[in-house]
């Protein structure tokens, strides 16, 4: 494990991709503050210990951008016994139309990366209920806050790209954020329990399944691209679904350290 990776993975027995979001330059030269903001996948598997390690870090809410079904399938026990705030909604979206295009048939690396690319333009948009609640729930003061998904890549994945655009980090960092996943989570296991025989992921290649597993450039330059296209800027989305310019600047406040 590189130091990179090492400085932000929080040491958790049953974590996956729990991750601290300190450090992080903007382009006007201040840091977002470390002990803040935490992105993560499934936190189903945490032990006790693992509480403990929370609890030391004050975490006080957690935002959850797993699908109804997922949810069921390994709840968050720890935000009940911790008696923290957890928010999810009920839905079951998919990511993009992968599960259209694994019915389908996806034949090669090239088509699957095409696939996952699609998909992270669609995620802004599919969802924008959650992503805007994440950003009023710290701009409310909610922090330490966590928010994940299943492996914490692609969901998760787009909500830090989200927040680190509008407090001004550079592509570049935002970029290479997400690409750390591949090296603080074994992905061939952070998805849980693998497709049976019956499941049309069976039928896929290793090498269109590592590149639907992946946490590459292309996925998340993807999504910043299609919100860029849509509505100007990462702030842009946020004012067009009810953020309000007060809130955009006390998200700065809070998770900016002093010029």
């Amino acid at each position: 494990m590189d130091e990179d990776v090492r400085a932000r993975l929080v040491p958790l027995e049953g974590g996956i991709n729990f991750r601290d979001m300190g450090g992080y330059a903007t382009r006007d030269g201040r840091r977002l503050k470390w002990r803040h903001l935490y992105r993560s996948g499934s936190m189903a598997r945490l032990t006790q210990a693992d509480y403990d390690h929370l609890a030391a870090l004050g975490i006080r809410a957690v935002v959850d951008f797993r699908s109804a079904r997922e949810q069921r399938r390994d709840p968050n026990a720890w935000c009940r016994v911790a008696g923290i705030t957890y928010w999810c909604r009920d839905h079951n979206e998919v990511f993009g139309r992968l599960h259209e295009m694994v019915e389908q048939g996806i034949e090669s690396e090239a088509h699957a990366e095409e696939v996952m690319a699609g998909g992270f333009r669609e995620l802004p948009f599919q969802q924008a209920p959650a992503y805007v609640q994440l950003v009023k729930m710290i701009a409310a003061g909610e922090v330490p806050i966590a928010f994940n998904c299943t492996a914490g890549k692609d969901r998760t994945g787009g909500a830090a790209a989200l927040v680190l655009a509008v407090l001004g980090v550079p592509r570049e960092t935002i970029v290479a954020d997400f690409t750390m996943t591949e090296r603080a989570v074994d992905l061939t296991t952070a998805f849980g329990e693998r497709p049976g025989a019956a499941s049309p992921y069976a039928k896929l290649s290793p090498e269109v399944m590592n590149a639907l597993r992946a946490a590459r450039a292309p996925y998340i330059s993807a999504f910043l691209d299609s919100i860029e296209a849509r509505c100007g800027s990462a702030e842009g989305y946020l004012t067009e679904r009810g953020v309000a310019p007060g809130e955009i600047a006390a998200l700065r406040e809070i998770l900016l350290e002093r010029a």
